[in-house]
């Protein structure tokens, strides 16, 4: 019952992907501030007192108080997570004070992509090279190589896998161009790169779950949404207010780095202070990235299921042919976008509507299975 009422509570104040993890970032920025700050290390001709920082009999009001607007605060700044998220995926647009770095950020990432693509192809070379060198066939004379040679080979073998693993979890981490587009469309990829490894995480998974079947996920994705399976949608707004939560504590514990970067200037061992907050704030964004990287599994195993069901919602048949459903789909994308006067008029094909008993029973499979 009380976990009924603190969810019913939660979607009061904060929706539906309210909980309490919405608000610890905010509360937790409050929190260390706070303590740092009665401990007394501001002080620099101090020595620190963290007896002041743990409450009384008489603080009883005080932390309630203190509580009270901690979590107001949290709720407050809830609002804001969308702008967070996007601040970390790196939409630094102008009046935005990161704007000039954009440009930077955005080459370093190539460089990286780019670096990791050739390791691939290098690593790829030399094993058609060394396995074309290999004796085949008939074992090799007894001492016709030695024991050294074999060892060295051996290493050489491992360096070259851990180096193509390696590159390859770099790669993976970019988005790919596997939109089977026009010939005459010229789609640079390199220049869909973001300066942040959240936002190419992020833009790779839009890019794989909807890209393969010729559909454009940001434009196609709220049409889709109807369609979606209740535990598959469930999982989805999980993995999002994964990521909105640990990108949102990634911000929190960064401006509490910055909040106790004055303590360095103490020459005491209270000036590595600012490193615990540091190293947080790194495990904390990494986090959202992992994250990331399992939303777009979700993504596109959304499409996966239903991507027949936006050609169904807007009543053409399913092309039999792969190619041929892609080309479809493009279409509709295209006109989703407006960029096609009348979608009728470009894909010239007849409408197939529904009948009364498939429709009732579609609209019985998108508001999912009833519970009795």
């Amino acid at each position: 019952m009380l976990k009924a009422l603190a969810e019913a509570g939660g979607k009061v104040i904060g929706g539906g992907r309210f909980s309490l993890t919405s608000v610890l970032p905010g509360a937790l920025l409050v929190t260390i501030i706070a303590a740092v700050a009665r401990a007394g290390l501001y002080d620099f001709g101090a020595k620190p007192d963290f007896s002041a920082v743990q409450p009384t009999k008489d603080d009883t009001a005080t932390v309630v108080l203190f509580v009270f607007f901690a979590f107001v605060f949290g709720v407050l700044i809830r609002p804001f997570e969308a702008a967070v998220v996007q601040l970390l995926e790196g939409y630094w647009e102008r009046p935005s004070p990161l704007a000039p770095l954009r440009e930077a950020a955005v080459e370093r990432h190539r460089r990286r992509r780019d670096r990791a693509a050739l390791v691939l192809e290098h690593s790829k070379r030399l094993a058609e090279a060394e396995a074309a060198s290999a004796p085949t066939g008939a074992r090799a004379p007894i001492g016709s190589v030695s024991l050294q040679d074999l060892a060295e080979r051996d290493r050489r073998s491992v360096r070259l896998r851990r180096e193509a693993q390696r590159a390859s979890r770099i790669r993976s981490g970019y988005p790919t161009e596997i939109r089977p587009d026009d010939p005459e469309e010229d789609r640079d990829p390199a220049g869909e790169l973001l300066p942040t490894s959240l936002g190419n995480m992020l833009l790779r998974a839009e890019r794989l779950s909807g890209d393969r079947y010729g559909l454009d996920m940001s434009r196609v994705y709220p049409r889709i949404y109807p369609f979606i399976a209740p535990r598959l949608e469930g999982a989805v707004t999980q993995q999002l207010s994964l990521i909105a939560a640990t990108a949102s504590l990634a911000v929190s514990l960064g401006i509490s780095t910055l909040a106790m970067l004055p303590l360095v200037l103490r020459w005491d061992v209270w000036s590595l202070l600012p490193l615990a907050p540091g190293i947080l704030t790194v495990l904390a964004y990494r986090g959202a990235v992992s994250a990331a990287a399992f939303h777009g599994t979700l993504l596109s195993a959304v499409f996966d299921v239903h991507r027949f069901d936006l050609v169904k919602a807007f009543h053409y048949p399913v092309p039999e042919a792969a190619d041929r459903l892609v080309g479809l789909n493009m279409m509709i994308s295209d006109y989703l976008a407006q960029d096609a006067a009348r979608l009728d008029e470009e894909l010239d094909l007849p409408m197939k509507h529904p009948s009364e008993s498939e429709d009732v029973l579609q609209r019985a499979n998108s508001n999912g299975p009833t519970q009795t």
